[in-house]
Order: C-alpha cells, then sequence, then structure tokens
C-alpha cells in the first residue's frame, strides 16, 4: 500500500500558476501533521524536492523513516506561466490547452505526455509500500495508472491540500 500525501496550501495567491515554483507553506508543518491518519512508521517516505513537500516528509521521517527526495516527484512544470496570474496567461493559450488538456505543451516547460510518462517511470521505481508526499498532479496521474482511472476522470478527483489517499 502506498500512502499518497498532498503538501498543505501554500503561501501564495490562489490566482498564481505554480508547478515547479518552489512556495513555502502557509500552513506549519506541525499543523498539517496533526491532520494526517495514523500512518505505518517503518515504510520508506518518497518526497518532492520542492520545499512544500520536503519539510513535510522531513517533519513526518524525524530521522525514523528513510527519506528520499525525487525530482519525479515535482508537479508539472508550467514553463513561462510558472509565478504569472492565470489572467495574465493569453486566453489563446488557455483556450489550447483547453482543447487538448492531454496532449499540450507548456511554453517552454513541460508537455502533458512528458509529465505522465515520468509519472509512470516513477510508479515503476517505487516501492510497494511507501509514504508519497507530492502535488495534487503527480496523484491525480498516478490515479490514473494504477486505478486505470481514465485521464479525465483522474484529472477530475478532487485533491485537497494536506489530503493521505491509500492505494
Amino acid at each position: 500500500m502506498r500512502y499518497w500525501i498532498r503538501h498543505d496550501r501554500p503561501l501564495l495567491s490562489s490566482h498564481l500558476c505554480y508547478g515547479w515554483l518552489d512556495v513555502p507553506l502557509a500552513v506549519p508543518v506541525q499543523e498539517t501533521l496533526t491532520q494526517l491518519p495514523s500512518l505505518p512508521i517503518h515504510l520508506p517516505i518518497y518526497t518532492s524536492p520542492l520545499q512544500r513537500c520536503r519539510l513535510l516528509a522531513e517533519a513526518l521521517a524525524e530521522g525514523k523513516q528513510s527519506l528520499h527526495c525525487l525530482d519525479a516527484l515535482r508537479e508539472i512544470h508550467f514553463g513561462q506561466w510558472e509565478g504569472v496570474e492565470w489572467d495574465k496567461i493569453s486566453r489563446a493559450e488557455l483556450d489550447a490547452w483547453a482543447e487538448q488538456p492531454y496532449a499540450y505543451s507548456f511554453p517552454e516547460g513541460e508537455s502533458i505526455p512528458e509529465f505522465l510518462a515520468r509519472v509512470q517511470v516513477l510508479l515503476d521505481d517505487l516501492p510497494s509500500e511507501a509514504i508519497v508526499i507530492t502535488h495534487a498532479g503527480v496523484i491525480r496521474a498516478a490515479l490514473h495508472f494504477v486505478k486505470h482511472l481514465p485521464l479525465e476522470d483522474a484529472f477530475a478527483t478532487p485533491v485537497g491540500y494536506g489530503l493521505c489517499l491509500e492505494f
């Protein structure tokens, strides 16, 4: 069993596009820890290196569990959109993404197929039992591959801040 945990709410405007942007958390890590279910303390922890995930992983590990930072657990790379307010991104670019949401390539960033391939390779490399602290996009892509959900269903799945899913 893998325990998939999304980082808690970041300290930034909800109108800002961020994927690889390394933003701090709005909520103290200790507060997030108290809201998590009881997790098996013997499992290794895998985390995105971005501080909104890594700090939670470090607090959860407390030197008791092995901790692995993997670039493959980063959110999708929005390229030129990183750090830009959504309403400042050109309507034409947003419409192009909406027309082909699972084939789009973000300008100077990652394409959705590249992102999905990255997550698929990650899943092949992760042990079958682990705690994984990452981002909503990665969790949704993992749902697609592990639960065999259509992309549309997987990416429509709500993945709230600080949520822990078991699959």
